[in-house]
Order: C-alpha cells, then structure tokens, then sequence
C-alpha cells in the first residue's frame, strides 16, 4: 500500500493568509497594512497564486517524482521504467452448454445473455469459438464477457438466453459459474508489484517470492508456492485472482505462459534447475464475519465499513500463506482501525472466536458479512 505524503518542512505554514501577513510584516513601517488599505489589496492575490503553486502544484509535483506518492497516469510511468504495465480490467470467462438440434453451427462471436433483472441490465458473453452441436444434441462452447470488470462474473445456471434468438437451439445454460472478470489493477496493488520489482528485479533464482512476482505479473492476485510438489524439480504454483476467487483456466494458461514460455524459451523465466511448473486454482475456504453492537460515526456507513473491511482483510488472507492459519486476532483489530468506527461489541469468525486452519493449498474467501 501506498504510504501518505507528508509535506516537507520547507513547504510549511505557507497558506494565504500566512503568506500575505509576512508581505505585510515586511511592508515599511509608515505604509497602511489594514484590511481594505491599498497595499493589503493589491498584495492579497498575489497571496492566493502563491499558495495554491505551493500547496497544490507543487506538491503534486513532487509526489508524481516517486512510485509511493504517485498515482494513475503518472504511477504508469514508474511502472514502466521497471518494466512492468498496469493490469488492464479483465473479462470473465467460462463456458455455456447448449442444447439443439445436432449439426447446428453456432459460430464465433455467438452472443448468450443473461436475463435483465430489477438491480442490473442483461450481461453478454460471446463465443470464443465456433463450435457445432453435436449428434447428442449438445455443445459446450468457451465464452469470454463482452464487457469487462467484476460485474461479468455470474454464478452457476443464470446464462439462459441469446442476443439473436436461433430456432434450433432450444435450450442454454452455464453448469458452473463464469469467472476471472477484474477491474483495472489499483494504485496501491499496482505500487505494491512496483515496489517488489525495485528490491527484486535481479533475483531470477526461483525462491518463493520470485514465483509469486512472476504469478502477479501474469495477471494473477496471490498465489500460493509448494516446490518439490511431485518430487525435485517440480513447482506447484495454487492461484487466486485479484478478486481473491479460485483462478479461471484462462488465468491458469496466462500464468504458465507467463513463466515457463513454451513458445519462446529465451522469454523463459523458469529456472532451468525447475524440470515442471504445475500451475492449478485455489481451493477456498469460506469465511463468514458477524459483528455486533457497532456503533460508527456521520463520516462513514454500514456499506463503507463492508467496503473497508473487505479490502484490508485480503492483506491478512496474503499471510496466511505462510502460516496455513487465519488467527482471529489478526482479522479483529481491522474493524477498530477502519475510519469512523467507535466501538463494538462481538466480532466472531465463522460464528466462533478462534483461528481457522488451512491446508496448504486452501486459501481464504471472503463470505457473508453480517455487521449490526
């Protein structure tokens, strides 16, 4: 996460106000100072310009010259200079089962839907693929989101309609759910890799944080490193997204490309000591969080306290790796530090107060949150 700019001493006590009073302590003792005089007038804006170059301009200035402080556009360019891009938002992805009559070519590009509802409009998926039904009278067709984000993730069952209706396919649906759909990487989780490449970038050795660097780079959110898993020279590598969710086949794919690089071996990172990289998604623990007795101030909400928990809880998900433990202690004290909470009364995990064990290829997901 990226650390808070504070301002240097030299940029201090420099607001307008305290501007333009030093223009007036330095003015010669027989000219007028008071408020509607001449020169307090004619000095006032000057005042402003000056503190809004400082404190504003200024400011943004200095903190675009380094990767903790900046942001956006110009976090891009540090990330570049390490070579390292910005994950764009992503599609989910998956695939539709398709019942029809057989022969019947469905081509690529093919749009399936799911229905409008009263809290969102219809989500459309395209074929990746041109496929045919079958003498059975079925085809399992791979489908990416048409637009991307989180929003194109749908559970099990919901794709149950076409954009263009076909006569000869009578009946659509989705037997697991479609997943792998991302918002644009952050600030912070983009700083977060800038800054394991500054203290990594010339370790090729194959340690745990190489995999882990290399998984992330790939479009991966964490990832969970076993070596020797089937013997000397093997590395399993067990993913997550960056929504903390088992990691999609095509994600899967990415990652492996991404190290072993099958088609160009000079692109290979994959030390040459490692004979196999086993790369496979996550299995993942519920884990449901009750609170009771909140109380919280006018500067925050029910949702924004959701919100907040969700997110820095995943930092504590991204330890537990290395314990193969979610201790209750550690996921407790993230609601007394979230802005704008006073108190409350009970926190439970899984409605109990003890630590949940994992094994070693399970990883945490976020559940129910019922906070009252």
């Amino acid at each position: 996460m990226q650390p808070k700019f504070a301002i240097p001493d030299f940029m201090k006590n420099s607001t307008a106000e305290e501007i333009h009073q030093r223009m007036m302590n330095n003015l010669p003792a027989d000219i007028d100072d008071m408020p509607g005089g001449f020169p307090y007038d004619f000095t006032m804006p000057a005042a402003l310009e000056i503190d809004e170059f400082i404190n504003y301009h200024m400011t943004r200035a200095l903190m675009i010259c380094f990767p903790q402080y900046a942001w956006d556009e110009w976090l891009d360019i540090h990330g570049r200079q390490v070579h390292l891009e910005r994950h764009p938002p992503e599609s989910a992805s998956g695939k539709v089962k398709v019942i029809g009559k057989p022969k019947t070519v469905i081509e690529m590009g093919t749009v399936f839907c799911t229905p409008a509802t009263d809290t969102g409009p219809s989500i459309g998926f395209a074929t990746t693929e041109t496929a045919e039904i079958d003498e059975s009278g079925m085809a399992i067709i791979p489908v990416s989101a048409v637009e991307k984000g989180i929003s194109s993730n749908v559970p099990a069952n919901v794709i149950t309609l076409m954009a263009k209706p076909d006569r000869y396919i009578t009946e659509i649906s989705n037997p697991d759910p479609i997943k792998g759909g991302t918002e644009r990487e952050s600030n912070d989780d983009y700083y977060n890799r800038i800054a394991e490449e500054y203290a990594n970038s010339l370790t090729y050795l194959g340690n745990d944080s190489n995999f882990i660097r290399w998984a992330k780079e790939a479009g991966a959110g964490d990832c969970i490193v076993i070596q020797a898993a089937e013997g000397p020279g093997t590395v399993k590598l067990v993913l997550v997204d960056r929504n903390g969710q088992p990691a999609n086949e095509e994600l899967v794919e990415k990652v492996y490309d991404h190290i072993v690089s099958p088609k160009d071996r000079s692109r290979r990172l994959l030390p040459t000591g490692s004979a196999k990289l086993i790369c496979v998604p996550a299995t993942t623990v519920l884990i449901d969080y009750t609170i009771t007795g909140l109380i919280y101030d006018e500067t925050t909400s029910i949702e924004q306290i959701k919100e907040d928990f969700t997110n820095t809880v995943k930092t504590v998900y991204e330890s537990t790796k290395q314990k193969d433990i979610v201790r209750y202690n550690d996921v407790r004290h993230i609601i007394s530090d979230i802005v704008g909470v006073i108190d409350f009364e009970e926190f439970f995990i899984n409605g109990e107060t003890e630590n949940i064990s994992l094994n070693r290829e399970e990883y945490p997901e976020t559940g129910t949150l019922d906070f009252s």
